[in-house]
């Protein structure tokens, strides 16, 4: 296309750039960049990328589009918002490498001092976004937190999500301040996160290439050597939910149990290195503590989807064995922590009762 330059990166992936001054013009840093991995989701990234192209964002925002061997016609509606809005808008073409391989890259490519990641399915509130980025134009934390909603795609019901009660907002606090609420805790997740990007590269961040579920080893280990935090009590994030090809349904949670316990295991490892002096920067007890019931979490999920979100009983309860004599060789912590999900969820499987029907189950007692 007119006016369109191409970089090679170091990792080999094609950057292609539009320059709106002339060819080779060098413009300021943008405050914030996001990173969109994309692969095939051409029927979804037009609602995303129209939630960016708006002059408000010019001079404050990076998007890179981050096309991931995609077969579709993702790659050229990337390309026309990249030619109608370039100062915004950037492109990364790849061979496939899965959602970690494609944050690896916009990591790699951002010129932000913040980053974040937004799924090529998802979209932000423009409003949230303009408000976010003027924030962090006089914000210097690690880590910056503020809200969700979740929308939807069958029903097109919305639930936001609000900032814990009693959260100190719109300063930055000691990353350890906020490790004792469990509320505060959780509300760092991917969809929420934004981080200095000059502190994830100074951590050598490199996420789990060709495998799903990676997302949780971005969060966890980009938030746990923080030093400081700071909530916005602002909402950004529009996440799409009810696909039944989303890596987060119970079906493709088995199918793809393999990726997902290859992040268990890689955050098995990342904590070892931890309790060893080994992670960049040194980790307090505090923050180990934290790190430790974030694999805890995991854990319980790995026996959750084996236990109880598996329609073959009998299989899942091979697998579930089979990881838990794992665990318990390999970290005897976890295994201890991790036996009373175990053992409710095979008490459960015994019983036939799936993870459907406890919600269901749930859901009837809060009526």
């Amino acid at each position: 296309m007119s006016g369109r330059g191409v970089e090679m990166g170091n990792n080999g992936f094609r950057a292609q750039t539009a320059d709106a001054a002339g060819r080779g013009a060098v413009r300021p840093a943008p405050v914030l960049t996001i990173a969109v991995p994309s692969y095939n989701v051409e029927a979804y990234l037009e609602r995303g990328l129209a939630s960016y192209d708006d002059d408000r964002l010019e001079g404050g925002l990076e998007v890179i589009v981050v096309d991931d061997g995609s077969t579709d016609g993702t790659c050229a509606l990337a390309q026309r918002y990249a030619a109608r809005r370039p100062a915004v808008f950037r492109i990364i073409s790849k061979t496939n490498g899965g959602h970690g391989s494609a944050v690896n890259a916009g990591l790699a490519a951002a010129r932000g001092r913040y980053f974040r990641v937004v799924d090529g399915d998802d979209w932000v509130s423009t409003d949230g976004l303009a408000a976010l980025i003027d924030e962090l134009r006089e914000l210097d934390a690690d880590l910056v937190v503020d809200r969700k909603r979740e929308v939807d795609m069958v029903t097109g019901e919305q639930t936001p999500f609000p900032l814990a009660a009693g959260v100190d907002t719109g300063t930055v606090l000691p990353f350890e301040s906020v490790l004792t609420n469990g509320d505060t805790v959780f509300q760092i997740m991917i969809h929420t996160l934004t981080a200095r990007t000059g502190y994830l590269r100074g951590l050598g961040i490199r996420l789990l290439e060709h495998t799903f579920y990676e997302d949780y080893e971005y969060v966890v280990k980009a938030s746990a050597p923080a030093a400081t935090i700071a909530y916005l009590d602002i909402e950004v994030y529009q996440y799409l939910v009810g696909n039944a090809n989303q890596s987060v349904s119970h079906a493709n949670y088995v199918r793809r149990w393999g990726d997902h316990g290859r992040v268990v295991g890689e955050l098995l490892r990342y904590l070892d290195a931890a309790e060893a002096g080994g992670v960049a920067g040194g980790l307090s007890e505090a923050a180990i503590a934290y790190l430790r019931e974030k694999v805890h979490l995991i854990v319980d999920t790995h026996y959750n989807i084996a236990l109880l979100f598996d329609t073959d009983r009998r299989r899942g309860r091979e697998r579930a064995r089979a990881f838990r004599r794992e665990l318990r060789m390999r970290n005897p912590d976890q295994w201890r922590r991790g036996e009373r999900r175990y053992r409710t969820a095979l008490a459960l499987n015994m019983l036939g009762i799936s993870y459907d029907r406890i919600q269901g189950l749930m859901a009837g007692r809060r009526r």
